[in-house]
């Protein structure tokens, strides 16, 4: 797998475990999107 492959599954994971907590009401919709927004940069950085 290229590391683009790699980092695109990741994204894919977090997305699947930020929508479950969502679910769960463990957090808001804004939270959500900052949580989401922090994990692109991080992601992108590496």
């Amino acid at each position: 797998m290229d590391n683009e492959a790699i980092i695109r599954y990741k994204f894919y994971l977090c997305r699947i475990f930020l929508d479950k907590i969502l679910a769960e009401n463990l957090i808001t919709r804004t939270q959500r999107a900052s949580l989401e927004n922090a994990v692109i940069k991080r992601l992108a950085g590496l």
